[in-house]
């Protein structure tokens, strides 16, 4: 069994997670689902390999939603992050092959020259705006993980508590929520 929380966690502690937003999609001219978008870069430094990653979590609650996503997924031109983000050299769409209705994730790398400098400028006025055009989605306010209190930036449980009908992405939200 995948246990998606300690996936979740894990994925958290080797990255430096930079800022989030929520958004939502509308597959296929379907009803409209609603997802969470995390940014952030790997932990360390030294001469490594700059690039941004981009975790999307999307609510499916059904089969059908989860295939409708999927080929919305699957149809977008990735590669043109490096027409609408200043300094993206590589662009590295990740796929996951899990199949679970509920959740869908879907990872990004892109790749940045070393003449940028990933700062709160870049990511909200170069990367963000990059992503809603790339992907057409239609977002809530970006939010920076440093700018939350401590309190929130400490991860301990994203559990639901028993019989709660809440998504996965629906207790991100509560959780990161400012």
């Amino acid at each position: 069994m995948i246990d998606l929380t300690k996936q979740l966690i894990d994925l958290f502690n080797k990255e430096q997670m930079l800022a989030f937003f929520d958004f939502q999609v509308t597959p296929g001219g379907n009803e409209p689902v609603s997802g969470l978008c995390k940014i952030s870069r790997p932990k360390g430094t030294g001469e490594q390999i700059q690039y941004v990653s981009l975790l999307f979590l999307i609510d499916t609650p059904t089969d059908a939603a989860w295939e409708q996503v999927n080929s919305f997924v699957s149809n977008i031109g990735w590669d043109a992050f490096k027409r609408e983000l200043a300094g993206a050299e590589t662009v590295l769409s990740i796929p996951h092959l899990i199949h679970k209705t509920g959740i869908y994730f879907k990872e990004t790398a892109i790749y940045l020259s070393s003449s940028v400098t990933v700062s709160k400028y870049y990511v909200s006025n170069k990367l963000y705006p990059a992503i809603l055009r790339v992907m057409g989605l239609r977002a809530g306010e970006l939010v920076f993980w440093e700018d939350l209190p401590e309190s929130k930036q400490e991860i301990k449980s994203l559990r639901s508590e028993k019989g709660s009908p809440q998504s996965l992405v629906a207790r991100l939200k509560d959780f990161f929520g400012p």
